[in-house]
């Protein structure tokens, strides 16, 4: 083979390549620099300020699917658990203020059922201790921040989707002293958010 055979063979290898990348990253969830498209049934767009992050990110309480960093430290999770046999926006809601009001120094700022997109969701924020993305955990019985970092009074903010197969999670974690830049970003993204039927779950576009 001559010279310029090999090259454009190497060109031609390269270009194959980066073809079959852009496809993986395509169809893996948190790949795209600004959105998260699970086929044609869910769809979530932060603000441009928001970048991908990897999925453990933080700890959730299920299965991370993407995972968002936004201004001073905040984050944005969308995460899937087990379905709620006759589970509603309603029940959602008040399972998570049980839950949450047993951590120490919680304040529980709302709860309420909203509708995004068409569809009834539970929507629960909080104040406590944490680091600005996140609670801190408390498994001695008193928030412990990770290493390094200090405790500042940390918002979360979660919506719960019910479904058939699934229920879906979207969580915010801010620091409370940016509650006035981050939560109009919030309030934007839940506006855009697009979601799957109640008779769909986002595991099968996962395949």
């Amino acid at each position: 083979m001559t010279r310029s055979r090999i090259d454009c063979a190497l060109k031609a290898q390269g270009l194959a390549k980066k073809l079959v990348l852009t496809g993986l990253c395509f169809f893996t969830l948190g790949c795209q620099a600004d959105s998260l498209m699970v086929g044609d049934r869910l769809d979530v767009r932060p603000p441009a300020s928001w970048r991908v992050a990897r999925l453990n990110l933080r700890p959730v309480p299920g299965e991370p699917i993407a995972a968002w960093s936004g201004p001073q430290g905040s984050t944005l999770i969308v995460y899937r658990a087990l379905p709620i046999p006759g589970g509603t926006p309603e029940s959602i809601a008040t399972t998570l203020v049980h839950s949450l009001t047993n951590l120490p120094g919680i304040e529980i700022q709302s709860r309420r059922v909203q509708i995004v997109d068409g569809r009834a969701v539970a929507r629960v924020e909080i104040i406590g201790p944490g680091t600005g993305d996140a609670l801190a955990p408390s498994s001695t019985g008193k928030p412990t921040p990770p290493p390094g970092k200090s405790l500042i009074p940390t918002r979360e903010l979660i919506l719960g989707l019910p479904g058939r197969e699934e229920t879906l999670y979207f969580s915010w974690g801010i620091p409370e002293s940016g509650r006035e830049q981050l939560l109009p970003e919030i309030e934007a993204t839940i506006a855009s958010l697009r979601l799957p039927p109640d008779d769909e779950s986002t595991s099968k576009y996962r395949e």
